[in-house]
């Protein structure tokens, strides 16, 4: 791959890329009021490389100068599918040499590891405080925008209601359970796995995401298992069942809820996430980065 030089202020900026390319983002790199503090220059060229559409790889002082629109957008794609099966090679390299991972084979190697799942990569890598220097401005402000590393503990604080309530609806659906929407409440049905018909209902009265969640967490913390138990057993005159084959459903069916609480609270999580996303904020401001 071709490479130039460009020294500014006793730094060295390098470009790698075709003939035709890196010399353009040479000339358009050269333009910018840099002063030699790095913090600030890499925030500096990490905007012109978005607002240009740079096609360069820059290196400032050796490290990557990373792209902050194209980084956020592939994580936002990444979190919408929840799979690492698009996973492209750019953010590959970002996730093993800006996230601190251990070394892959390839980028085939990476996904198996993590067994093709977002999930598994946040839970064992991303939410680790890892350390930014000052001077890597650029990464410390994707991963601001990410909530990744030492920023991963702010996704408890993320507004959830942000989230349109109808935007559960298919989530619920796809792991496996019937929901049918009457005055006021959702009503919940898990029939694909159980010999007995498992239906609760849960409040909307405020139309609220929350109204979801924490109305099944409230279900599932309060629900009297032994007490359910006893009026299937009772149910069953015929004794078409076992108790063995009641409680073993009834169970089964406890954890399919607990997966579901799971599962739907971490992927709202992630919706308002998106939906938060300074990328989509037309009032975010570069200076106030510049001035932290």
């Amino acid at each position: 791959m071709n490479h130039i030089e460009l020294n500014k202020n006793n730094k060295k900026i390098t470009f790698y890329g075709s003939n035709s390319v890196i010399e353009s983002d040479k000339n358009t790199i050269d333009k910018l009021p840099l002063t030699g503090d790095e913090a600030s220059d890499r925030l500096l060229i990490q905007k012109c490389i978005d607002d240009n559409n740079l096609k360069s790889s820059i290196l400032y002082d050796g490290n990557t100068v990373y792209s902050f629109k194209k980084i956020v957008k592939e994580y936002r794609n990444l979190q919408k599918s929840g799979s690492l099966e698009k996973l492209t090679d750019k953010m590959y390299h970002f996730f093993t040499n800006a996230c601190g991972d251990i070394a892959h084979y390839n980028v085939n190697g990476f996904k198996g590891y993590y067994n093709n799942s977002l999930r598994n990569l946040e839970s064992q890598l991303l939410n680790r405080d890892t350390f930014i220097p000052r001077w890597h401005s650029d990464l410390d402000r994707i991963f601001k925008e990410l909530k990744i590393g030492k920023y991963y503990s702010e996704r408890e604080n993320v507004d959830l209601d942000i989230v349109p309530i109808n935007k559960l609806k298919p989530i619920i659906e796809d792991l496996g359970w019937k929901v049918k929407q009457t005055c006021g409440f959702w009503n919940f049905e898990q029939r694909e796995s159980s010999q007995f018909s498992f239906k609760f209902s849960i409040s909307t009265a405020n139309n609220k995401a929350t109204d979801i969640i924490d109305g099944l967490k409230y279900y599932y913390d309060n629900f009297d298992k032994d007490g359910y138990i006893r009026q299937l057993i009772e149910l069953d005159e015929g004794h078409e069942f076992s108790v063995s084959d009641i409680v073993h459903d009834v169970e089964t069916n406890l954890r399919l809820l607990s997966r579901l609480i799971n599962e739907i609270n971490y992927r709202c999580k992630n919706e308002a996430l998106i939906l938060s996303s300074y990328e989509n904020d037309k009032n975010y401001d570069l200076d106030l980065e510049l001035e932290r």
